[in-house]
C-alpha cells in the first residue's frame, strides 16, 4: 500500500489493497495462503509523525503441529507502525513491514483445535478419529517401564 505523505492529515485517510497472496512468498509446507491478502489501514500525522494501524485479514491452510491434518483458518491481525515524516519521501509504502510483521507474529505451533489429541506415539494413528489399537499396550509398555506389575 502506497500513500502520498502530503495528503495524510491529523484527522487522517483510509486506505485499502487486496494482495495476491503468492506475490509476498509467505507460503511454507506448513502454511498457505488462500486468495487474496485484505489491508484496512488508517494513516494520521500526529506532530512530525506517521502513525499507522494496518487490520490484516486472510484465508489460510496450516498443518496442525499435532495431528499433521490440514486444516483452514482465518487469520486476523493489527499492526502498529510509527515513521518519522521528514525522514519520508513523496510516499510511504507499509507493504514490507506488513510482510515483515506477518512473518515474525507466526505462531510456534498451530493446532487444528484447542483439544487436538495428535498422534499415537506408537503406532501413528490419528487420535482425534477414535482410538488406536495399540492404547492398551502403550499403558502397558509404561508400567512395565515403571517396574509395576498390572493386573489387566
Amino acid at each position: 500500500m502506497k500513500i502520498e505523505v502530503g495528503r495524510i492529515t491529523e484527522e487522517g485517510i483510509l486506505g485499502q489493497e487486496d494482495i495476491d497472496a503468492p506475490l509476498w512468498e509467505l507460503d511454507t509446507e506448513d502454511v498457505a495462503f488462500l486468495g487474496s491478502i485484505h489491508l484496512d489501514a488508517v494513516f494520521r500525522r500526529v506532530k512530525s509523525e506517521i502513525l499507522v494501524k494496518v487490520e490484516v485479514s486472510a484465508l489460510q491452510r496450516v498443518r496442525c503441529s499435532r495431528c499433521l491434518e490440514f486444516s483452514g483458518r482465518e487469520e486476523h491481525s493489527s499492526y502498529y507502525f510509527s515513521y518519522e515524516a521528514r525522514k519520508l519521501g513523496r510516499f510511504l509504502e507499509i507493504d514490507n513491514d506488513v510482510r515483515e510483521q506477518i512473518l515474525l507474529s507466526w505462531p510456534m505451533k498451530v493446532l487444528c483445535r484447542p483439544d487436538c489429541k495428535g498422534l499415537c506415539p506408537e503406532c501413528g494413528e490419528n487420535l482425534n478419529t477414535g482410538a488406536c489399537k495399540c492404547g492398551e499396550s502403550i499403558a502397558l509398555k509404561k508400567c512395565r517401564q515403571r517396574g509395576e506389575n498390572p493386573k489387566y
